[in-house]
């Protein structure tokens, strides 16, 4: 068997996903004997009879060898939705959360070349928009250095390879059946390929692979400016596109990317299409993708930007939301020295104002001065000690200009 020839600094420390299944162990031992500083993390979901087993087979193997160990014990926990997302999603967020106490410098995961063949032939089966074919030797999650370094070694080498170093190892029984499309990918397709018909399709997702980078640089372009315009992204081939939004959801949302179905995609770049000029659709509970007017962007709460400030007498003020003088005359705004304290917020459901005799919802307002949906959520208005509206800073007319002039109002 080849031996395992990889080039990261030794003078860093690396966390090590280990399962207790020969892929995780093999790795584990190769990068030991290699001389790498290893913090071990292990997860014990108690789905299976033997995983008590397993975290003790391998709290064994550190302990023989002082290699530090982190284990989650998930028997508390409670699995929220489909298990194998909610499994993987705690899963890398115990990873980040030893990753950056250890100050390391990536994260080993076994995933060899029976899992590159099947994860590119899933994605052909389900018509998937990716930015790659297969599995990627090294990328990034939760800002993690994710490290692949067992892609060229097939499953069965790496059996081997356990049972020649007299490793402990264990086979999830659940692997064994057919009731996941990954396994009947596993069983009946790759376990039947000769070496010749694996080099072919390694081949294909090579080829595919380059023919996606000249996409991948134009989503890439896009994906670097800080405003995501509506026109830049009709401006992209379809491909491209496509590329773009699986890129630009993925990197807020690193663990959705087994979701992001082509049929998901259309409905994304349906909503970047329509006339609507606010439009919004969810992507995971409290994630939105919000089209407003002219660009694009994804929100992690449609309700975060609540705040309030009490000013008990004229001052200037400076937030993080905008900044007002209230130490020049205002009483063009009829505010005086009896209307405080005052209350200055962001705009709230039902909020109306008194323009004259008549009263008019604020947020129809906002929307007539074609203020966009997340910046109406976080709009300021300002409140008398009596709960009145006073004032909602527009700039619209030359009134509205001079009177925010005066108050030195700045939206940030």
């Amino acid at each position: 068997m080849k031996e395992l020839v990889i080039n990261y600094p030794k003078d860093k420390t690396y966390i090590v996903a280990v399962s207790g299944g020969p892929d995780s162990m093999a790795l584990l031992n190769m990068l030991y004997k290699l001389g790498y500083h290893l913090v071990i993390c292990h997860v014990n979901y108690h789905k299976r009879k033997e995983s008590n087993y397993e975290q003790q087979e391998i709290e064994k193997y550190a302990k023989e060898r002082n290699i530090p160990l982190h284990i989650l014990d998930t028997i508390n926990m409670e699995c929220e939705g489909n298990f194998q997302a909610w499994a993987r999603e705690i899963r890398y967020q115990f990873f980040k959360k030893q990753y950056d106490a250890y100050n390391a410098t990536g994260l080993f995961v076994a995933h060899n070349q029976d899992d590159l063949l099947e994860t590119y032939l899933m994605q052909k089966k389900r018509n998937s928009i990716v930015s790659y074919y297969g599995i990627k030797k090294e990328t990034q999650i939760f800002d993690m250095n994710v490290l692949r370094p067992l892609l060229d070694y097939e499953k069965d080498e790496l059996l081997s390879y356990c049972e020649k170093n007299q490793l402990f190892y264990s086979i999830d029984s659940s692997n064994l059946e057919d009731l996941y499309t990954r396994n009947k990918i596993r069983h009946h397709v790759i376990k039947n390929m000769n070496n010749q018909e694996r080099k072919q399709l390694i081949d294909e997702i090579n080829k595919k692979n380059q023919e996606l980078e000249k996409h991948y640089l134009k989503a890439k372009e896009l994906l670097s400016k800080e405003i995501k315009s509506v026109g830049d992204f009709e401006k992209l081939d379809e491909l491209s596109q496509n590329i773009f939004l699986y890129l630009y959801i993925t990197s807020f949302l690193p663990l959705i990317s087994n979701k992001l179905s082509f049929s998901r995609i259309m409905e994304i770049k349906k909503i970047l299409s329509s006339t609507r000029p606010n439009v919004r659709i969810l992507l995971l509970p409290n994630y939105y993708f919000i089209k407003s007017y002219d660009h694009f962007f994804i929100s992690d709460s449609l309700y975060k930007y609540d705040y309030e400030y009490i000013v008990d007498k004229p001052m200037y003020l400076e937030t993080k939301e905008f900044i007002i003088d209230l130490t020049n005359d205002t009483s063009p705004l009829n505010i005086y020295s009896y209307s405080y304290p005052l209350k200055i917020r962001n705009v709230r459901k039902g909020d109306v104002v008194r323009i004259g005799n008549l009263k008019k919802k604020v947020n129809r307002i906002l929307i007539d001065e074609k203020i966009g949906f997340e910046e109406r959520k976080r709009y300021p208005v300002v409140l008398d000690c009596n709960n009145n509206i006073v004032y909602l800073p527009l700039n619209r007319s030359d009134v509205q200009k001079k009177i925010a002039q005066k108050l030195k109002f700045v939206i940030k």
